[in-house]
């Protein structure tokens, strides 16, 4: 089931799920949708550094949780770049995290840049990016 945070003790347990599992630091303009499983909170996804039509991306996923259902995916995008209106998504990953790389390539996002050598343990920080025409999940939602 998708979740948004309605009030400051949801806010707080969503950022702290990002904090824990993603390493995000939350910041004032954080905004967040997350995923249910059996009520348990197994994914949180969560936007900001809102820069002109751009922002950032970041997903979190419980240590036993190893995929993103389709539903929270359409929902995640259609906000991104529907609601938010932004052209672009930004997801900044360390070279040496394989598993968010594949997901992230998995999901249609490409590198933009890479800068050797200076994320954590000397591993690359990768840019990645997504523009609004290359989501394949907004495309499934004008197809149903």
């Amino acid at each position: 089931m998708i979740v948004s945070p309605t009030n400051a003790e949801q806010w707080q347990t969503m950022a702290q799920f990002l904090r824990e599992h993603a390493n995000v630091q939350p910041s004032l303009d954080l905004r967040m949708v997350g995923w249910l499983s059996e009520g348990q909170l197994v994914i949180v996804v969560g936007f900001n550094a809102w820069i002109g039509s751009v922002c950032q991306i970041h997903m979190a996923f419980d240590r036993n949780w190893h995929f993103a259902p389709r539903q929270l995916l359409r929902e995640v995008f259609r906000y991104a770049f529907i609601d938010a209106k932004r052209e672009m998504l930004i997801g900044i990953v360390n070279s040496k995290n394989e598993r968010a790389m594949r997901m992230d390539l998995h999901l249609g996002f490409t590198e933009v840049t890479r800068l050797p050598g200076l994320h954590d343990d000397g591993g690359d920080i990768v840019v990645l990016g997504m523009r609004k025409d290359q989501c394949r999940y907004l495309q499934d939602q004008e197809a149903a």
